[in-house]
């Protein structure tokens, strides 16, 4: 070898080596020299540089990189590349091996060997992550969904090699996050993996979905009985409290079970079934299991077409207002009127509120939907009262969602519609529920107060279905109370039911509070509230609800109460 190719050997900053026709080492540079001395003694120029990665490589890896130079040095190929495992598993040592060819009468070949060591530890870390929760540790969707397409494609090749899978979704953890903070909440989901890891078996596979949910893929089940076993045991091992920083906490989770069949071509279609059944969980109430059952994907498939179908009626006029006449029990003379959402669909007819509406909570159409109502509602009010002076004083009272009352500008957007419809703002009645204002009280009341500030009233609605009590409802500046149906409709069944009738008029008038009490269907309903001297009333025993252009003839002729039956 001549001098300049020895120097230009060893100005290389990677291990190098020439190889001649046979793969014998030829020429090195120190560096090369020194790395295979480390492997076997001795002097390295006239020894096959194959017999070295025979000590480094398994005999399945050695043969590749003989083949590799030999087709090399053959001239059959350009190049060769192969990284080597050159380490132990405690010291891993990675390097990259490249071979070209020589130029020249004389076939031969260049070897370099590079350190990679480092490159392949991020690309480790690189994978690890793509594949991994970085909060649990635990594996994430994207290899669930790789392990279950392999489980699917198992059972299509064996149908005994059954699979089941278990979605999760923890009951009301942000409330945890609201009350003990986001960092106490990551813990307790750290705490929740390991517990849950502990009821696996090696084959099993469990993941992190993303915030509280979690997926577990059971192989090799026996049948449904197996994966109920399953859902039972995640259940009780949830149960025990979980003790952070001296602090207990109670956790439940909602589980959707899903048992593999030949049904199934994608992991999709098997993650969408047990979402379907884990939120049939929720409906529940929590802390249970639901096994999917193809019900579920017609009811879904249902809410979807209806979610479709609600945005095009908004847009299309077929939402309109119907209008519940509220009636003094003293008087019998109608003082107000409640506006309701009604849905005449082109095809399927009067779609009810109990479908529609909790679809509008759930997308967010309540907010435009909402907006419709109260719109609406003015303009026919004003409309009303300058046709016919007797209903110039009527109060319009319109039910406002949460999602409606949590919105940054929902104040803002009241007053547009008050400016808009030209109404008198102290005849409008603005209804919450109790629900509203548990999740944040002192924001309820400031919104409340802003809203008093236009001069609108507002009311609590349903009272007596939520968590709150009378001493509660009095932190908020409300003006009048609404006895819920419920309660309205059994007051005759039992005298304990009327004692809790007479409760809530009585301390609702001694915070002040006018009642009207909802769903009076009974001459004996009236004459029990107004014995009880509860102020107003409604329901079908005054009448249903009208359609807009009926309620001018309902107001001149009053309302003779009646059986909802007569």
């Amino acid at each position: 070898m001549l001098p300049e190719s020895a120097d230009l050997l060893e100005s290389l900053a990677t291990h190098a080596a020439v190889l001649d026709a046979a793969g014998v080492i030829v020429a090195a540079n120190a560096s090369c020299r020194a790395l295979l001395g480390e492997i076997e003694a001795g002097e390295v120029i006239g020894r096959l540089f194959a017999a070295y990665c025979e000590k480094l490589l398994s005999p399945a890896a050695a043969a590749g990189v003989r083949e590799g130079l030999a087709s090399v040095l053959s001239g059959t190929a350009q190049r060769y590349e192969m990284d080597l495992f050159c380490g132990k598993p405690q010291h891993p040592v990675w390097r990259a091996l490249c071979a070209t060819p020589l130029a020249g009468p004389t076939r031969g070949a260049l070897v370099v060997l590079a350190d990679i060591s480092r490159q392949k530890q991020l690309e480790e870390h690189i994978l690890h992550d793509a594949f991994h929760d970085t909060l649990t540790g635990l594996f994430n969707r994207a290899l669930f969904l790789n392990r279950l397409e392999q489980s699917i494609k198992r059972l299509k090749r064996n149908p005994q090699a059954l699979y089941a899978v278990l979605y999760l979704d923890m009951d009301r953890f942000k409330l945890v996050n609201k009350t003990f903070g986001h960092v106490t909440g990551d813990r307790l989901l750290m705490v929740i993996a390991n517990r849950l890891q502990k009821l696996l078996r090696d084959v099993d596979t469990l993941a992190r979905f993303g915030g509280d949910e979690f997926a577990i893929l059971v192989e090799d089940v026996g049948g449904l009985t197996d994966a109920s076993a399953m859902a039972d045991n995640v259940l009780r091992q949830l149960a025990a409290p979980f003790r952070l920083k001296k602090q207990e906490i109670f956790v439940t989770c909602s589980i959707g079970v899903v048992l593999g069949s030949a049904a199934y071509e994608h992991p999709d279609q098997v993650l969408r079934d047990a979402d379907n059944a884990m939120y049939s969980s929720k409906e529940h109430g929590g802390d249970h299991y639901t096994v999917f059952d193809a019900g579920m994907r017609v009811v879904t498939q249902r809410r979807m077409e209806m979610e479709l179908a609600l945005r095009q009626a908004l847009e299309s006029g077929e939402i309109t207002v119907h209008y519940q006449p509220i009636v003094s029990l003293s008087t019998g003379d109608i003082t107000g009127v409640e506006a309701l959402a009604r849905w005449q669909h082109p095809r399927q007819g009067n779609i009810t509120p109990s479908e529609f509406i909790p679809i509008a909570e759930e997308t967010g159409l309540i907010n435009d939907l909402g907006a419709l109502v109260l719109r609406e509602s003015c303009r026919r009010m004003v409309s009303l009262g300058r046709a016919n002076p007797d209903a110039a004083k009527l109060t319009l009272s319109v039910n406002i969602s949460g999602r409606q009352f949590k919105r940054p500008d929902f104040v803002e957007e009241v007053a547009g519609i008050l400016t808009e419809t030209g109404i008198d703002p102290s005849l409008v009645r603005l209804e919450l529920t109790e629900s509203v204002l548990m999740d944040n009280a002192d924001e309820a009341v400031a919104t409340i107060k802003r809203l008093k500030a236009l001069s609108v009233k507002v009311v609590i609605d349903d009272f007596g279905t939520g968590y709150s009590s009378l001493s509660y409802i009095q932190r908020f500046p409300f003006d009048s109370l609404k006895v819920d149906r419920s309660f309205v409709g059994n007051m005759n069944e039992a005298e304990q039911n009327m004692e809790i009738v007479r409760a809530i008029i009585a301390m609702a008038h001694k915070l002040g509070l006018e009642v009207v009490a909802e769903g009076v269907e009974l001459d004996e309903h009236r004459t029990a509230l107004t014995d009880l001297h509860c102020e107003s009333a409604q329901g079908f025993y005054f009448s249903r609800p009208v359609p807009g252009d009926e309620l001018d003839a309902l107001i001149k002729r009053g309302v003779n109460g009646e059986s909802p039956s007569s």
